[in-house]
């Protein structure tokens, strides 16, 4: 009998240690892959030195070859004043203004959201907002009887397992984890 006690807390300090390990290795993997995110988005020293020689270089440069620098630096203006537009206020949306979501999301499938400075126009109304672990930002959603979860993507942030498009803020909304990039939500309009 003796033996067999000591077994069982042999098991349950094994067990133990496991799941210590499993929460750490789990913790450690994600915010390595949060980290990797951030570095995909940040400009490297190398481009912007390069974008300073080629605008250095437009000015000694022929006419043809300033027309077409000077055709690219709007575009750059252009990415520049999108991402800034695009950028989500997550302090705003945690204290129920939702004003940088405002418009129609939509997805693959044709399913739609849409947003006002209050939250949800027609879909149900939101009840708890919060952070998620990996810098999303997490809405319970009531609707008549039943509810659903909804997580919003700031651009740059991965979606683990689908291929959706980084330079975009995202949704995801269901009971499930989304299973296709077709039911990855993006603003339309």
């Amino acid at each position: 009998m003796k033996i067999g006690k000591g077994i069982n807390w042999l098991l349950i300090l094994l067990c133990s240690l496991i799941s210590v390990v499993l929460i750490s290795s789990l913790f450690f993997f994600f915010n390595h892959k949060k980290q990797d995110a951030e570095a995909v988005n940040a400009p490297t020293t190398e481009q912007r030195s390069t974008t300073s020689t080629t605008a250095t270089s437009s000015t000694t440069s022929q006419d043809s070859i300033t027309t077409t620098t000077e055709e690219e630096r709007p575009s750059t203006q252009e990415e520049k004043t999108n991402a800034e537009s695009q950028k989500i206020d997550e302090q705003a949306i945690l204290n129920g203004d939702f004003s940088t979501l405002v418009g129609t999301w939509r997805n693959g499938l044709g399913q739609e959201f849409t947003f006002d400075k209050n939250g949800l126009v027609n879909s149900g109304n939101i009840e708890k907002v919060s952070m998620g672990n990996h810098g999303t930002i997490e809405f319970s959603v009531r609707s008549g009887f039943t509810g659903y979860g909804m997580s919003v993507y700031p651009a740059g942030l991965i979606i683990d397992g689908l291929d959706s498009d980084l330079s975009k803020n995202r949704l995801t909304a269901g009971q499930a984890a989304p299973t296709s990039s077709e039911q990855v939500f993006y603003k339309v309009d």
